[in-house]
């Protein structure tokens, strides 16, 4: 029976990268702001009426706070400043996610979410689709989101306001209940690269499919809205985005959407990577930013030269799936910390690289 193979921190480095790989265009180069130090001035500094409260209760409050609220806070005096900059939430998400509260306060999504609710997203590992590990952060639902799931789930899409009006017969009142993002200007791409100069103002098909199942009643109510065929004067394409964004699931998949049966007339995402940010999961290890394999890039490449083995490519790609595909979200997929170890053991691409560095080593 042969020994099983010891990964190594060391190794794993040699098998995988982290920092240089940018997965497309996603918000990403943000200059993070300069924090200002506590001056012992005042000793008798006061958060006014809020002194009085227990420190559990206070606690609970500012938890409660987004972010935007607790900086405008910790402006009032110098005991509120200590107070909010202790508060675990906010030292956390300062210290490990600077760049998504950057992002938030840029595309102005800072007000709705809470610093509890950024802590527990920073907490957490899974893509809210596919749940398997998911490295980015989709910024107006404060989820967290894989770049496969990000071209393959339309749930997870944005949209313009005109758009959302449109597809789901809402006012510009009821699109007032969602968060607006105010996109930054620059080049993005989930899959097809976008360059962007102006801002747009977009929402999220999630949320805009929600809001429209409380405004007209039901999810068979609002399915009704959907022509059969292209209305007069409706192009072919919106007519294709219409449906999309109608059979957009609320519920998650659940699985690797690059396993399913493709499905036709699919559109180019006009806005993606526009709303998502690469987002590191914290764990009492410490920050994981995600780790891209390298042996995903050896069997593409190997598949692109005709070189792959069949047996290899017929397990990766069930019959009807493109091995394409499968191949572009392989080598685009991000694994935790532990998730690459077990990745690796069954990676054709990772032990043809193991099996050649060995083989160096030994002569």
């Amino acid at each position: 029976m042969p020994l099983e193979r010891v990964f190594s921190a060391e190794l794993i480095d040699k098998l995988t990268c982290t920092q240089e790989l940018d997965l497309g265009g996603m918000i990403r180069n943000l200059s993070l702001p300069q924090t200002s130090p506590i001056r012992h001035k005042s000793a008798n500094s006061s958060m006014g009426r809020m002194d009085i409260l227990p420190p559990e209760i206070l606690l609970f409050i500012l938890n409660l706070l987004d972010f935007q609220a607790l900086s405008r806070l910790s402006r009032v005096s110098r005991r509120a400043k200590v107070t909010v900059e202790a508060l675990l939430a906010y030292k956390e998400s300062l210290e490990y996610a600077p760049d998504v509260l950057v992002a938030l306060g840029k595309t102005r999504l800072l007000r709705y979410h809470s610093a509890a609710l950024l802590r527990q997203t920073l907490r957490a590992d899974r893509c809210v689709s596919c749940l398997h590990f998911g490295g980015f952060l989709l910024l107006p639902t404060c989820e967290r989101v894989c770049f496969e799931c990000l071209h393959q789930n339309y749930a997870l899409r944005m949209t313009t306001l005109k758009m959302a009006r449109k597809c789901f017969h809402l006012t510009n009142n009821h699109l007032k209940k969602l968060p607006i993002l105010y996109s930054i200007p620059g080049t993005y791409g989930v899959m097809f690269q976008i360059s962007r100069r102006k801002v747009y103002r977009l929402v999220s098909v999630k949320q805009v499919k929600q809001l429209a199942i409380e405004v007209h009643g039901s999810t068979e109510n609002v399915a009704n809205l959907m022509p059969t065929t292209p209305p007069r004067g409706m192009a072919w394409r919106e007519f294709c985005i219409f449906k999309w964004f109608h059979e957009a699931p609320l519920e998650p998949p659940g699985c690797d959407l690059s396993r399913m049966p493709e499905r036709t007339n699919l559109v180019e995402d006009n806005f993606g990577g526009m709303a998502s940010i690469r987002m590191p999961y914290l764990s009492g290890t410490g920050a994981d930013r995600g780790r891209l394999c390298k042996g995903c890039r050896l069997v593409d490449e190997l598949h692109s030269q005709g070189l792959l083995p069949a047996a290899v490519l017929e397990d990766l790609a069930p019959r009807g799936i493109r091995p394409s595909r499968r191949l572009r979200a392989l080598t685009t997929r991000l694994h935790s910390r532990e998730g690459i170890v077990e990745h690796i053991k069954t990676c054709y691409g990772a032990n043809r690289l193991l099996t050649a560095w060995e083989t160096e080593r030994m002569e």
